[in-house]
């Protein structure tokens, strides 16, 4: 315990902890609209489009997160024109931008001189080398994500659980969809430190997922997977710190854990409830 408490006065590791916890946030409130709108799968096709991304970065010897991010924002944009125009099913949309994203960020990597240089990080996550830099950058986004999200709340909730009644309503539905679909685009981007590419879609899910199980609102239910989410993060950091083992996998495990104990919970109050009505 006292080599843990040690351990946990490290400069490096309470830098793990803050850009957890912020990511975390973020994710957590995009987590909620991204499971009620139906579009689960669109976290993990701009994770790997934005692999695709960071590839072209690293071959171009260009900063990787800088060429992701746009990649990222690009690879939303078209998701959404894709979806919304119904030329392409929306399933399909995001498959293709996943095999695209999968396939040249492969192929970019192999022909740089780099090859395996921060691979694995790439895939899994590396948030214990987090610099104060992405910690800055991190939260500007939340900041700049939460003040959007909370200024167009009630058109987002309207949205979200409505279109068509939006759209009669005068209200611009593409506008807040092609904003959404941007803010979720960064939000993996900026998460790749956390989780990697191949683990973000788990929190752009599970915490919202969990949440919708207990909550009564939208706000509920958002307060709900930002806790969540947290407490993702943190039992996930401390258990790959005891365990010597992948951050971002213990994370994604620890809130895949907290699902499975809202819904165990939850399967248990409604029986012991059958059985008070039940003679």
């Amino acid at each position: 315990m006292v080599d843990l408490i040690s351990f946990l006065n490290e400069p490096f590791i309470q830098r793990a902890f803050a850009i957890g916890i912020i990511i975390a946030v973020v994710t957590s409130v995009l987590s909620v609209f991204v499971v009620l709108k139906k579009v689960s799968l669109l976290g993990d096709g701009l994770a790997h489009s934005s692999y695709g991304g960071l590839a072209l970065g690293l071959y171009l010897g260009v900063p990787p997160l800088w060429v992701g991010s746009v990649v990222a924002v690009l690879s939303a944009l078209g998701i959404t024109k894709s979806q919304r125009t119904r030329r392409i099913p929306g399933d399909a949309a995001v498959a293709l931008f996943l095999v695209l994203g999968l396939g040249a960020g492969t192929v970019l990597i192999s022909l740089s001189r780099s090859y395996g240089f921060n691979l694995e990080s790439l895939l899994f996550g590396s948030i214990l080398l987090v610099t104060p830099e992405q910690i800055y950058e991190a939260l500007l986004f939340l900041v700049l994500a939460l003040s959007l999200i909370l200024i167009l709340f009630k058109e987002l909730a309207f949205i979200t659980f409505d279109e068509t009644q939006a759209m009669a309503a005068g209200i611009r539905t593409w506008i807040y969809d092609y904003l959404f679909s941007v803010l979720t685009g960064v939000a993996v981007i900026i998460s790749v430190p956390v989780v990697g590419v191949l683990l973000i879609a788990a929190l752009l899910v599970l915490p919202g997922l969990a949440s919708l199980q207990l909550s009564r609102s939208l706000r509920e239910s958002m307060f709900l997977s930002v806790a969540f989410g947290v407490l993702s993060v943190i039992l996930g950091l401390l258990g790959s710190i005891i365990l010597d083992t992948a951050s971002g996998a213990m994370v994604v495990i620890a809130a895949l854990g907290i699902f499975i104990a809202v819904g165990v919970s939850k399967w248990v109050k409604r029986s012991l409830v059958l059985r008070k009505v039940m003679p």
